[in-house]
Order: structure tokens, then sequence, then C-alpha cells
């Protein structure tokens, strides 16, 4: 049977993709549960995520293009999935300080990996460039403006994760399609 590289990379980003859209649905949905509950919410998420990009990052050991940011963004999500859940409220007061960072590390990678598939020939690389260009502009909102509280933090919150979850979902089709397509 032929494995399907693309498929198992795929999948990795609508997985990750949809984990962050739901996360961030709920913290738009619950703004004040949201501020009170973000640390296991978010925490919870990031475990999820850091797996989610593990097991393909092992999995696909045989696969010249494997997108080696994998195992540090797994690592990294793992790390922050921790803190956020063992330090609430810690996480609370610091969530745009820790999602910023957490963003900027993702977004920095991404941008890497970028121009690494580009030089592998990937037609679409530009998908993968664009999504990291905008995580880094919402890294740095967030990191500019360490005192933002209340529903605007919870909005912001849920928007940047959405705006995360939909784009890793975007480059999921773009860069890695279905066989045929």
């Amino acid at each position: 049977m032929d494995y399907d590289f693309n498929k198992t990379a795929r999948w990795t980003f609508y997985t990750a993709g949809a984990i962050l859209v739901f996360v961030g649905m709920l913290s738009l949905l619950n703004p004040i549960v949201t501020l009170a509950s973000i640390g296991v919410s978010i925490g919870l998420g990031l475990l999820l995520a850091g797996a989610n990009y593990l097991v393909p990052y092992f999995s696909m050991r045989q696969n010249p293009l494997r997108p080696k940011w994998f195992l540090p963004l797994g690592v990294a999500d793992l790390a922050f999935g921790v803190l956020f859940i063992t330090h609430i409220a810690l996480a609370v007061i610091t969530l745009s300080t820790l999602l910023g960072a957490w963003m900027l590390l993702s977004g920095a990678l991404k941008l890497y990996s970028s121009f690494l598939i580009r030089s592998a020939g990937v037609p679409k690389w530009w998908m993968m460039a664009a999504s990291a260009v905008l995580m880094l502009i919402l890294s740095f909102v967030l990191l500019s403006n360490p005192a933002l509280e209340g529903l605007f933090l919870a909005v912001l919150t849920g928007v940047s994760l959405v705006s995360a979850g939909v784009l890793f979902i975007a480059e999921g089709r773009l860069i890695y399609p279905a066989k045929g397509n």
C-alpha cells in the first residue's frame, strides 16, 4: 500500500486548525467565562495541538519534505499548554504576553518553513508565508498591548485563535492537496 504523506500533513493542518477555531469560538461566545477559564481551555487546546504536531513529525520520518518545524512547534505548544493549565491565575494575568509569544514563535517557524518548502518546489508555499506573516502581526498586537483587559482580551484571543485555525486549514488544503487536485 502506498502511504500518502500529503494526506497525513493535510489532516494535521485540518485538525490543528479545527482545534484552534473551536477554542477561539469558545472565547468569543463566552467572554466572561473565558476570562475565568482561559488558562484551562487554551492550555488543553495547546496540549492537543502539540501532540497533533508530534505524531506526524515522527510518523513521517521517511518523507524528505516532512515539516521539520512540527517538532519545535509541538514541543512549544505542549510547554505553553502545561504552563497555562498549571498556572491558571498567571495565564489569565499574562495571557496576551503568553499568547503573543506563542504566536510569535509559531509565526516565525512557519515563515522559515515556508521558504524551505518553496525551495523544495511546493507551488503554494506563499500560503504558509502569508499565514505566518498574519500570525506575526497578531503576535505584535498582543505583545505591544500587555495591559489589555476584560472583554477586549477575550475577543482578541478568540479572533486570533479562529484566524490562526482558519489559516491552518487553508494551508492544509492548498499546500498538501488531495491526490488528483
